[in-house]
């Protein structure tokens, strides 16, 4: 089976509730917001008082904003659904 077939295979579950954490006081301290530029999947946005969004739903878990935050603002626990993978 060729990659983009076996992609494709794979299921995704959200949660009810966010499985990500962000220290908002952390993180309006933060100039630059790193999370949001190193995010594959458009996790985090700032909303016009630069209080970081989180769009716990879209997040493919890969930890790259959890590496980018300079002040260690953002910790995560793998969700109740997370990510289930099925090879037919």
């Amino acid at each position: 089976m060729d990659l983009l077939k076996r992609l494709a295979l794979n299921k995704y579950g959200t949660g009810n509730e966010s499985h990500i954490d962000v220290n908002t006081d952390i993180c309006r301290t933060c100039k630059y917001k790193p999370c949001i530029k190193v995010c594959p999947a458009g996790t985090y946005e700032p909303d016009e008082k630069e209080i970081l969004i989180v769009h716990y739903e879209r997040c493919v878990e890969c930890s790259a904003a959890l590496v980018a935050c300079p002040f260690g603002a953002i910790t995560f626990k793998y969700p109740e659904n997370g990510i289930s993978y099925t090879y037919g």
